[in-house]
C-alpha cells in the first residue's frame, strides 16, 4: 500500500502573508533598478513607436505586419501614454524615438504590474496546492529568479504571456480538480487574451485537451474512448470562446492580408503563372479584411516556416536544433532551481492524484515538447517562460514539508539569491557556473539569452569613466540609434535584417572599436565579417559584458597606440564551451 505523503499539520504562521509581499516588494525594486540601467532591447524600441502612433491616430496596422498580436504592448503601455499626456509630458509620445532614454524606463515602470500579477497567481496556486508556508516560499523563490526578473524589466511579450498562461492554466486545474464549468469558460476567456499576447498561446488548446483526457482515462477511470469524446466535444466550445475572446480583446479590429490593396498581386503570378484562374480568387483573399491577429498570425507562421539565424555552441543555423531549449535549460537556471528540481521528482511517488499536482509537470513537460518539435527559430530561453511559474508552484511543494525538506528547499532560495546578486541589474545576461557565466555563456548561446542590444548605457557609462574610449567605432545589434543613449564615436548598426548600412568590411579608423556580442559570436552578422577580431583579446567589457571593446592596432596593422593600463584577468574556459568548441569554430 502506497504511502500518504507526510504533511505539515500545525497552524499556518502569520508571517506568510507578509512574506508574499516583501517578496513581491523586493522583486519590484530589482526591476525597477534594470528598468532604468540597461538601454532598449530588440524590436522594444518598435514596441514604442507602435504604441505612440496608435494613441495618437488609431492606426495599428503596423505591429500586425511584423507579425505580432495586438495587446500585449497596450496593458503595458497605455497607463504611462495617458498619464504623460495628462501632466504636461506629451512630447515624450510625439517623439518617442528620439526620446526614448527617457520614455522607455517610464513604460517599463508602468508595466511591472503585469510581472507582479503573474508572482500572485503563482502564491495562489501554490496556496490552493501546497499551503502557506509553500506559497510564501513561492513567492520568493519567483522574486529571486533571474529570467522572471530579467523579462519583468522589458516591455516585450513574455511577461504578458507568462501572467495570462497561468491565470489560463490555473483555471483549467481548478476545472480537472472540481468539475467547475466557471473555471473551465473562464480559462478558454483568457486563452483568448494569452493569444493576443504572444501567438504561442495556439499551443494551449491542444495541452489542455491531452491533460484532460489523461485526466478522465487515468484519474476519473473514464474508457479511452468516451473521455476523447468527451474532449472533443469541450474543446471546440473553448475554441469558440477563444477566438471570440481575442475578437472582443482586440476591439473587432479587422485587416486585409495584403499591405497593399492594389489588385495587383505579383507573388500569386509567380507562384500560379499568369492568367491563372486561381490569381483573381486568391487577390480577394488576399484583399478580404479578417481579424487583425489572424493576419499577424499568418505573417508569424511564414516567418517561423522560413525559419531565422539560430546559434548554438559557435555553429549557425537557419531551422535551429531540436535539443536547443534543453540546453538552455541547463545554462540558463540557476543550479539551485536544479536541485529542487531533481529534490521534487524524488518525492513525487507520494502525491495523490486528487490533487492534480501531476498536471503542473505535464504541462512543463508537453509544453517542452512541442516547443523543441515546432520551433525553426531558436532565439532564446524567453520563449520558455510560460512554464516558468509553473515550475516555481510545482517545486513549491517541498517547503509545506516539515523535516529535512522544508530545510534544503530554504537553502536553495540562498542559491536563487546568489544567482541575482551576481548578475543584478543585468539578469537578461545570466548564466549559471555550468556555462561559466556570461563570459563563458557567449560561446554557447546568443542573442535574449545574452546580448539583445541592451548594452548602450553601459557603454555610455564606460566612456564617461574612460574618455578615450570616445575615440571608438561601433559595431552594434540592435534597432536603434546608439548616440540616443550618450555613446560617442562612429556607429553601425547591425540589426536581423541587415537592413542599415554599414562598411562591406569590418574596418576602423578611430583607436578603439567595439562589437556587441551577438555580432562575434551570434547569428546575425555576414558570415566571417568579424574573423579579424576572432583570436584577438578585448582591451575590455562592458559591465553587463555584451559589448567587447579592442584596441584598433591589435586588430590591424598599425603603430602601436596608449591604451591606459587596464588588465584584464582571462575567464576560466567552463566545461560546456570546451565541449562546444569540438564543432564549428564561433564567429
Amino acid at each position: 500500500m502506497r504511502a500518504e505523503p507526510v504533511l505539515d499539520t500545525s497552524p499556518p504562521p502569520r508571517w506568510c502573508l507578509p512574506a508574499v509581499f516583501l517578496a513581491g516588494t523586493l522583486g519590484c525594486a530589482l526591476i525597477a533598478d534594470s528598468a532604468w540601467s540597461i538601454s532598449a532591447t530588440y524590436d522594444e524600441v518598435a514596441y514604442l513607436q507602435v504604441a505612440a502612433h496608435w494613441w495618437r491616430t488609431g492606426d495599428q496596422a503596423e505591429i500586425s505586419r511584423m507579425g505580432s498580436p495586438l495587446t500585449f504592448w497596450k496593458l503595458q503601455q497605455i497607463p504611462v501614454l495617458w498619464l504623460l499626456d495628462h501632466t504636461g509630458r506629451r512630447a515624450l509620445v510625439d517623439d518617442p524615438i528620439a526620446r526614448q532614454a527617457e520614455l522607455l524606463p517610464l513604460v517599463r515602470l508602468g508595466s511591472i504590474w503585469i510581472w507582479v500579477v503573474a508572482l500572485g497567481l503563482a502564491a495562489f496556486w501554490t496556496r490552493r496546492l501546497h499551503g502557506p508556508r509553500a506559497m510564501a516560499f513561492a513567492a520568493w523563490l519567483f522574486a529571486l529568479s533571474p529570467n522572471l526578473l530579467a523579462h519583468g524589466a522589458l516591455i516585450t511579450m513574455e511577461l504578458p504571456l507568462a501572467a495570462s498562461s497561468s491565470a489560463v492554466f490555473l483555471l483549467f486545474w481548478l476545472f480537472l480538480r472540481t468539475s467547475s464549468s466557471l473555471a473551465f469558460w473562464s480559462a478558454a476567456a483568457l486563452c483568448g487574451l494569452a493569444f493576443s499576447c504572444k501567438f504561442t498561446a495556439i499551443l494551449f488548446p491542444p495541452l489542455l485537451a491531452l491533460i484532460w483526457w489523461i485526466d478522465l482515462s487515468v484519474v476519473v477511470k473514464v474508457r479511452p474512448s468516451q473521455a476523447a469524446i468527451q474532449v472533443l466535444r469541450g474543446m471546440v466550445g473553448f475554441l469558440a470562446l477563444m477566438i471570440a475572446s481575442d475578437i472582443i480583446v482586440t476591439g473587432f479590429a479587422v485587416l486585409p492580408l495584403a499591405a497593399n490593396v492594389t489588385k495587383i498581386h505579383p507573388s500569386l503570378d509567380t507562384q500560379f503563372g499568369p492568367g491563372s484562374r486561381a490569381v483573381p480568387f486568391l487577390g480577394r483573399v488576399l484583399e478580404t479584411p479578417i481579424l487583425q491577429d489572424w493576419v499577424g498570425f499568418v505573417i508569424q507562421i511564414r516567418h517561423q516556416r522560413a525559419g531565422g539565424p539560430s546559434y548554438l555552441f559557435g555553429e549557425r543555423r537557419m531551422t535551429g536544433w531540436w535539443y536547443y531549449y534543453f540546453i538552455v535549460l541547463v545554462v540558463k537556471i540557476p543550479l539551485a532551481f536544479w536541485a529542487l528540481v531533481l529534490l521534487r521528482a524524488l518525492w513525487i511517488s507520494r502525491e495523490r492524484p486528487a490533487d492534480r499536482a501531476w498536471v503542473l509537470p505535464a504541462l512543463i513537460g508537453g509544453f517542452l515538447i512541442m516547443t523543441a518539435l515546432g520551433s525553426t527559430r531558436n532565439y532564446g530561453l524567453r520563449y520558455l517562460l510560460p512554464i516558468a511559474p509553473l515550475a516555481v508552484v510545482w517545486v513549491s511543494a517541498l517547503a509545506a514539508q516539515p523535516g529535512w525538506r522544508r530545510v534544503l528547499a530554504c537553502s536553495a532560495l540562498l542559491g536563487q539569491a546568489f544567482a541575482v546578486v551576481s548578475v543584478h541589474p543585468n539578469e537578461l545576461t545570466y548564466f549559471n557556473q555550468i556555462a561559466g557565466g556570461p563570459l563563458g555563456g557567449k560561446a554557447i548561446l546568443s542573442d535574449s539569452n545574452l546580448d539583445w542590444g541592451q548594452g548602450l548605457k553601459s557603454l555610455a557609462r564606460l566612456q564617461r569613466q574612460q574618455p578615450q574610449l570616445r575615440d571608438l567605432t561601433f559595431y552594434y545589434f540592435g534597432d536603434t540609434k546608439p548616440q540616443y543613449y550618450g555613446v560617442a564615436g562612429v556607429s553601425y548598426v547591425i540589426d536581423a535584417n541587415l537592413s542599415r548600412p554599414f562598411p562591406p568590411q569590418f574596418q576602423a579608423a578611430s583607436r578603439f572599436v567595439a562589437v556587441s556580442t551577438s555580432l562575434r559570436w551570434g547569428p546575425w552578422a555576414p558570415p566571417d565579417y568579424f574573423k579579424a577580431i576572432k583570436n584577438v583579446s578585448p582591451f575590455t567589457f562592458t559591465d553587463d559584458h555584451t559589448i567587447a571593446i579592442y584596441r584598433t592596432a591589435d586588430i590591424f596593422p598599425s603603430p602601436p597606440l596608449d591604451s591606459g593600463s587596464i588588465k584584464i584577468k582571462p575567464a576560466r574556459k567552463p566545461f560546456l564551451q570546451t565541449v562546444g568548441s569540438l564543432g564549428d569554430s564561433p564567429g
